[in-house]
């Protein structure tokens, strides 16, 4: 079959029955999924050494096996089986000849079309194209991974669905005011921003944007990249900057305030044992020792922030500590009307950590904890095994916290309460995370907060 290789335009002539023809527009997909696959066989009355694809022989076409038989040299005249009669899906004369040529055409648009549609459809990076009406037209295996929506479902769908409220409005005025002036603040630019998943969680996402003009109708596509990973990385990474500068300042106010501290507090309670002091005196005096003992406090706080021993990991049981911990706590969580719940949903493993320091970390939960419930309520402690981590949950209903402040919560002198050097779960995050696990919280107001220690199990020993 010949090809039109002289790269002029292929003109098609349609003589309607005078009634309204309406071509609906046609949408291709980044990916051919669901689209039956165009099969052609070629059959010859003689063989065909010269031919580039593979021919059989006319006497093996079988004509119930097609849906549609091309025959522009009328070859298969005479056959009584090949009869216009018993055969509608023959089709034969010049005009078959005709089809033949772009039937092979469209073949071979289709090839192209799967091996650029395969290797968009399968790129790691979510691709999403919509058109001037704001509408997903093509969306990638990518995409279905990121966003959580299957491409059956986001195709057709307003682009809405996968940008966080705040943001939708200003999107879709965005592509109105260029398809309206043609000027890109965007386009062709790369920019961090946050999308929103299907469950409605939203993540930071780097995309770069551009914009096509097919068939008189622009498409805008974006390449998007998930950046949870890498923003965590930098936040490591400034994170442990902002230790490094805040460990040489706290080393130097340390060794500069904690003798003066020593003395002063010294010579207050000294003087408290003098007789004969008047009430005013003594009272001004008890001020005086008790919050030099605060700074005291605040002062090796921050030693132990800059300056901890390193840890002294050993094979054990966290119900140890967690039991050491509620031991020490029990008289004052009754005295404070704050009930005890221990929930133990899977036996945790022996694990591989320094008890002393699990401890001050649970002590640390804990206090925050009575503090977050000044009238009284319930703590429920849970233990667990999950995604092959033990975990522990330290759950409390207080007040909660605004998600502002739980942002913020573990880094160094960040508090909200009138005393404190804001530096207790900040010690905590970095005890856990030198035990190879992490700390986060989950808390709103009204709902109260909950911590969630991660730990990694121990290596199983090899057989």
């Amino acid at each position: 079959m010949g090809m039109n290789s002289t790269g002029k335009p292929m003109r098609i002539a349609i003589v309607l029955n005078g009634e309204e023809f309406v071509c609906p527009p046609v949408t291709l997909p980044f990916s051919l999924r669901d689209h039956p696959p165009v099969e052609i066989v070629w059959y010859g009355a003689a063989p065909e050494a010269g031919a580039a694809f593979p021919v059989q022989p006319l006497t093996a076409l079988p004509p119930e096996g097609f849906d549609l038989i091309l025959d522009g040299e009328f070859l298969t005249a005479g056959r009584p089986d090949f009869s216009p009669e018993k055969l509608p899906r023959l089709i034969a004369g010049p005009v078959a000849g005709f089809l033949q040529d772009l039937v092979g055409q469209l073949q071979e648009l289709r090839q192209k079309q799967e091996i650029n549609s395969g290797i968009i459809h399968h790129a790691s990076d979510a691709i999403v194209t919509i058109n001037e009406d704001h509408i997903i037209v093509g969306y990638n295996l990518g995409a279905e991974k990121m966003f959580g929506y299957p491409w059956k479902e986001a195709l057709g769908q307003d682009l809405n669905i996968i940008i966080p409220p705040l943001y939708k409005t200003e999107h879709r005025d965005y592509v109105r005011r260029y398809v309206a002036t043609r000027q890109a603040r965007v386009i062709g630019k790369h920019m961090r921003l946050t999308a929103q998943r299907r469950d409605g969680s939203e993540f930071p996402m780097s995309i770069s944007f551009s914009v096509a003009k097919i068939g008189g109708n622009l498409y805008f596509t974006g390449i998007i990249r998930d950046i949870t990973e890498s923003q965590q990385l930098e936040d490591r990474v400034l994170h442990a900057e902002r230790l490094a500068v805040v460990g040489n300042t706290v080393t130097h106010i340390v060794h500069e305030i904690k003798n003066p501290l020593m003395i002063i507090g010294g010579f207050a309670r000294q003087l408290l044992k003098v007789p004969g002091l008047d009430d005013k005196a003594r009272q001004k005096l008890t001020i005086m020792a008790e919050e030099v003992s605060n700074l005291e406090k605040m002062v090796a706080e921050m030693r132990d922030f800059v300056r901890r021993p390193p840890a002294d990991k050993q094979r054990g049981f966290l119900s140890a500590p967690l039991s050491q911990a509620l031991t020490l706590f029990q008289d004052t969580f009754s005295e404070n009307r704050i009930t005890v719940n221990r929930v133990e949903e899977t036996p945790l493993p022996p694990l591989v950590l320094d008890p002393k320091q699990i401890l001050q970390v649970l002590i640390n939960l804990f206090k925050n904890a009575l503090e977050a419930m000044p009238r009284g309520g319930q703590l429920t402690i849970t233990t667990r095994v999950r995604d092959g981590q033990a975990e522990i949950v330290v759950a409390d209903t207080g007040e909660g916290m605004p998600p502002e402040v739980a942002a913020n919560i573990f880094q160094p002198y960040f508090t909200t309460k009138a005393k404190g050097a804001g530096l207790g779960l900040a010690i905590c995050q970095s005890l856990i995370q030198e035990h190879g696990g992490a700390i986060s919280v989950d808390s709103a107001p009204g709902r109260g907060s909950a911590f969630t220690i991660r730990l990694p199990l121990p290596e199983p020993a090899p057989v």
